[in-house]
């Protein structure tokens, strides 16, 4: 019965070793199925799925923003209805670009992994003419392109005025209204990225309506407007603590708070109490004057005058400053106007034209001065220091109002 047995058993065991081979070799493939689901998840597959009408038949190109440059990442041909389709593995959450040949036919999208993407435009010329849905930071960027669009047709009718009106007589008045009208919407702009970044301080989108200027101006002062950038990179840093654009944010970032925080240590140095550092230029015959000289030279103050001949508000100031200088010099108070132009002939011109009588100095340096930094100068002018006869700083002010009040309370 045993051999019986035996026999049966070895009769079986061929059909028993394909049945374990079979069983092996379903489970290698089924680890490495899920094995590969699991890489295919860790790099989510993007898909931008698009209709340009007005650009049917035609190729479509997809290229990356970098921090640096642009990559050209891939390129299809449009169907007969404008039809295409990207697919692609992100690296990372970032900046895309889809354009045609055609000029202004570009679409700016903030994708992340995985996202997928809906466009579509029937214009030649996208700008914000186009739809784009299944993609948070691209519908941001669509949101931002529409405001662009209304402030990009309010400051082309202001240059059209400006174009229409430029050789009227009156034309300095037009000028004068236009300049109003053009800050009014420089503000709307300011308000518009404030809220922006108030509103979406996580978003990748967030960095280009940060970083658009309107026109060739900046729209928020890194100095000024601090806490906007401070907040807008705080909340990046969380959430991309990575990515390449948040981390170039993130240093420029750090580089405003290092440059802050040097001028406030060197704005310790000239607050009212401390001695103002000495000043040494050449005047307009070529001697060299200082300011401790001015000082100790029977003079009870002396008003060290930052200004610059192409500086109209300087201009302005002149005439003021040489309608109360008599008085100024009867009360013992001497004006040190230190320029900072570039150059000479504007620098004499200007002393010549406004007939300033005070003493004068200039190295010819502009805004490269050592005494900008000597004195914490922003480089807006006019700028106004005060300082007695050991050179003690007693105020400090742009606004020249300001300095003619504290000098009258010190005569």
């Amino acid at each position: 019965m045993a051999e019986r047995r035996g026999m049966w058993i070895e009769r079986k065991n061929p059909n028993e070793k394909m049945n374990r081979i079979n069983y092996k070799i379903f489970t290698i493939l089924t680890l490495l199925s899920v094995f590969a689901c699991n890489r295919t998840g860790d790099k989510p597959l993007s898909v931008i799925k698009g209709k340009f009408t007005a650009h049917p038949d035609e190729y479509v190109y997809l290229e990356e923003i970098k921090v640096h440059d642009v990559n050209m990442l891939d390129s299809v041909k449009s169907d007969d209805d404008g039809g295409f389709k990207f697919e692609l593995v992100q690296k990372q959450d970032g900046f895309y670009l889809l354009k045609t040949k055609k000029a202004d036919s570009y679409i700016v999208l903030q994708l992340n992994k995985g996202e997928k993407v809906g466009v579509e435009s029937d214009s030649v010329k996208f700008l914000s003419n186009y739809s784009v849905e299944g993609s948070p930071g691209s519908e941001l960027l669509l949101e931002f392109e529409e405001f662009m669009s209304s402030q990009k047709a309010r400051i082309d009718s202001l240059y059209k005025v400006f174009t229409r009106e430029q050789y009227r007589p009156d034309f300095l008045k037009v000028k004068k209204k236009l300049d109003s009208i053009y800050q009014v919407i420089y503000d709307n702009q300011k308000k518009y990225v404030k809220r922006f970044i108030t509103e979406h301080p996580s978003s990748l989108a967030t960095l280009l309506v940060l970083n658009r200027k309107l026109g060739r101006n900046d729209v928020l002062d890194e100095d000024e407007d601090f806490d906007y950038f401070h907040k807008l990179d705080s909340a990046l840093m969380i959430k991309y603590p990575e990515n390449e654009h948040a981390l170039d944010n993130h240093d420029r970032v750090e580089k405003i708070r290092l440059r802050k925080f040097d001028r406030f240590e060197a704005e310790k140095k000239v607050m009212p109490g401390m001695t103002a550092p000495n000043i040494v230029m050449k005047d307009t015959a070529g001697s060299f004057v200082s300011l401790r000289d001015i000082a100790f030279n029977g003079n009870d103050y002396v008003l060290v005058y930052f200004w610059a001949g192409w500086n109209a508000k300087s201009r302005q100031d002149n005439k003021t400053l040489v309608s109360i200088y008599k008085e100024l010099r009867n009360n013992k108070i001497e004006i040190f106007g230190v320029s900072l132009d570039e150059n000479e002939k504007v620098w004499k011109g200007a002393i010549k034209l406004d007939k300033l009588p005070w003493i004068q100095g200039c190295d010819m340096l502009a805004l490269n001065s050592p005494v900008i930094k000597a004195y914490n100068l922003s480089g807006d002018l006019p700028f106004y220091y005060i300082v007695d006869k050991r050179r003690k700083i007693v105020y400090k002010d742009n606004d020249l109002s300001k300095i003619i009040e504290k000098l009258k309370e010190l005569y």
